[in-house]
């Protein structure tokens, strides 16, 4: 059962909400369920077993002391110096990840001369690929929708196609189809490479999240 409320987001909790209840639809997960100071998602992957994302830091601590299994994450809205304090020393810290947000509209993507878009939706998911001329896929991206909000997922530009403007082309698109869908506002989580492209798309900063992991033994190591 869901409890992620189908809010337009406003503050960093209601930003949060939206980020995983869209996640969530754009991985095909169980929705998120609703703990102190934030929410989990259980992914099941290796690795990846589940997820906390949380908005109140004050929480940190705990979840370190009392969520030790291999393969779970937790996500903090607060930046690397509050939370890694609050942490344990089975905790690996990634890269900081910056939460972000836009309104969302119509808009017509067109892919560069030599290149094709191709847009499919189903189920509240929708994915973008751009392919050269060979068929091969220079470009791709997914948008999961849940209610008002639209996550970005997986934006990936293969590297012997950058700086050509296919990521501009693959989030337009993507836009575009949460609008027509009803969505108004788009979020996503951009890597430290991934800010300055959707700065200059519009996207707004909202806020630093800070992961950190426990790692899950590799079965080919042992």
């Amino acid at each position: 059962m869901s409890v992620i409320d189908q809010e337009q987001p406003t503050a960093v909790p209601d930003v949060v909400r939206a980020w995983v209840g869209g996640w969530a639809v754009s991985r095909s997960v169980r929705p998120p369920i609703k703990v102190t100071g934030g929410f989990r998602l259980d992914v099941g992957l290796p690795g990846h077993r589940v997820r906390y994302i949380l908005f109140d830091v004050d929480q940190v601590a705990e979840l370190a002391l009392t969520r030790t299994a291999p393969g779970t994450w937790i996500k903090t809205s607060a930046p690397a110096e509050r939370v890694v304090p609050l942490l344990t020393p089975a905790w690996t810290v990634g890269e900081p990840e910056y939460l972000m947000t836009v309104p969302l509209r119509r808009a017509t993507a067109l892919a560069p001369d030599g290149y094709t878009l191709h847009t499919a939706t189903a189920g509240g998911i929708t994915t973008v690929r751009i392919h050269d001329a060979d068929g091969t896929t220079a470009a791709s991206g997914r948008m999961g929708v849940a209610g008002p909000a639209a996550v970005a997922d997986q934006i990936l530009t293969d590297p012997a196609h950058r700086r050509r403007g296919l990521g501009s082309v693959v989030m337009t698109a993507l836009g575009d189809a949460a609008a027509e869908q009803g969505a108004t506002t788009g979020v996503l989580g951009a890597s430290p490479d991934g800010l300055a492209l959707y700065r200059t798309l519009g996207w707004t900063l909202c806020e630093v999240l800070t992961p950190a992991y426990i790692p899950e033994p590799n079965p080919a190591d042992a």
